[in-house]
């Protein structure tokens, strides 16, 4: 499938009870491929980090307090040492087979790929319930008048990159929470990257939406900083894109 050296990165927050399922599973799944696991403890008071280090990871990332999952992604590209650089949502939302689209993609000469839970091909194996599904809608109309994108889905939380490319990007990125997304894909277009989406299939973690009302709010508020950052010219420095 190929022989890059391919880095995935598991943000990982209070994560103790299931990394070592978690980190399992992607080997299984990625057998016969050489792969890098970086995990990358957000803050956690739970012994993410040493449990991660018992259960293999190649490379452990400990954060000294919780800053959100952008900034653990972004703290997980700059160490990655693989020619492909991937991350997965450590409770494998997303089955870990589905890191082998990516890579395909990848071998296809996309520099950025992204899953997408509204590709025509992709599934869900149980319902994100009704405030949360209408949520996700309405985040990623507003997302789209405020920073226009050809994307209907900007926050899977599957997604791979070339090397050059996660490293450009992520060396410019300021958003610390989970509309980290938006930035991600705004910086990889103004880059010039080539983008290619592919199908997942979701099978969905059931969560507070007390919990989710907020951290929706955040994320609006995050996409109106990038959009203000960009009309001030805060990514203009930006250098051009090596072939």
């Amino acid at each position: 499938m190929t022989d890059q050296l391919v880095s995935i990165i598991l943000p990982a927050y209070r994560a103790a009870p299931s990394l070592v399922e978690t980190i399992e599973r992607i080997r299984d799944a990625t057998e016969g491929i050489e792969i890098e696991i970086v995990v990358v403890d957000d803050g956690s008071d739970d012994g993410t980090a040493s449990v991660a280090l018992q259960a293999g990871a190649d490379q452990v990332v400990e954060m000294k307090e919780n800053r959100g999952k952008g900034a653990a992604v972004r703290a997980g590209v700059l160490v990655a040492s693989g020619s492909y650089v991937l991350f997965t949502d450590v409770d494998l939302a997303y089955e870990p087979s589905q890191i082998l689209k990516l890579i395909d993609a990848l071998n296809a000469d996309a520099d950025v790929v992204l899953g997408s839970r509204r590709h025509l091909a992709s599934q869900e194996v149980n319902s994100a319930g009704l405030v949360r599904e209408w949520g996700s809608r309405v985040f990623n109309r507003l997302t789209r008048i405020l920073i226009p994108s050809p994307h209907l889905d900007t926050q899977c939380g599957l997604k791979g990159f070339r090397s050059q490319a996660a490293q450009s990007i992520f060396a410019q990125t300021k958003v610390d929470g989970f509309a980290f997304d938006v930035e991600v894909l705004f910086l990889a277009r103004k880059l010039g990257f080539v983008i290619t989406e592919i199908p997942v299939t979701l099978d969905h973690v059931e969560q507070s939406t007390v919990k989710f009302i907020p951290q929706a709010l955040q994320m609006l508020w995050d996409v109106i900083r990038v959009r203000v950052w960009s009309i001030l010219g805060r990514y203009n420095d930006l250098p051009p894109r090596h072939g």
